[in-house]
């Protein structure tokens, strides 16, 4: 991934949080000589002080067949679409164009499978226990875990689904922000995306506040 310096993101707390933010990745995985994609929830856990990514797929989707070289994990975050008018030095040079902000994680890793069962029920239940958390802080939510179905049910959906375990072997990142914009400009794109008032042009614009030149 090509990412200009301004954008570049280094910080693995804000890398970490987009991914719990937004779990759903695309994966891009080597089968048979040709590129092939698919997406499922990747979940950040820390084991024994180490960042580390899980997840789980259908044993009937090839992807895990397909270990011997490294995965390419995507994960697109907030994302949106800037307008030149908003822009006051617009107005004095028409030298502005349009853009798109987004945020954007790349990681590059070893994809590990576990072989047994009980691999399979802890990861499908770290998942769901992250989902469930979630769902609970937002409302009035009362958690489903593993254990509220009955185990044989749960042995059986287990069967037909592969655990993987994600080692980290390097990120890449790019928050494209509005960083290379003069603060009167930046200031121009957080008005003219909250004066939308769409739930995702408010986040951009509070992205572009977070990460605005000082």
């Amino acid at each position: 991934m090509f990412i200009p310096k301004c954008f570049a993101q280094t910080d693995r707390r804000e890398i970490f949080r987009l991914i719990v933010e937004y779990p759903l990745a695309t994966i891009g995985y080597v089968a048979d000589g040709k590129p092939c994609a698919c997406h499922v929830p990747v979940i950040h856990v820390v084991e024994d002080g180490v960042d580390k990514l899980i997840t789980h797929v259908a044993r009937a989707n090839q992807i895990w067949q397909h270990t011997d070289t490294p995965w390419l994990l995507i994960f697109m975050g907030a994302r949106h679409y800037i307008s030149p008018n908003w822009y006051p030095t617009k107005a004095k040079t028409h030298k502005e164009v349009p853009t798109y902000n987004y945020q954007t994680v790349h990681i590059t890793a070893a994809a590990t499978v576990r072989q047994q069962l009980d691999g399979a029920k802890q990861v499908l239940a770290q998942t769901t226990d992250f989902f469930e958390t979630q769902l609970a802080g937002q409302t009035d939510h009362t958690p489903w875990q593993l254990d509220d179905a009955p185990t044989e049910y749960v042995d059986n959906m287990c069967d037909a689904l592969v655990a993987i375990d994600l080692e980290i072997l390097d990120i890449a990142a790019q928050f494209k922000l509005s960083q290379n914009k003069p603060p009167e400009n930046q200031a121009g794109v957080i008005t003219g995306l909250n004066h939308l008032a769409t739930p995702e042009a408010v986040q951009m614009a509070n992205l572009v506040a977070k990460f605005a030149k000082d």
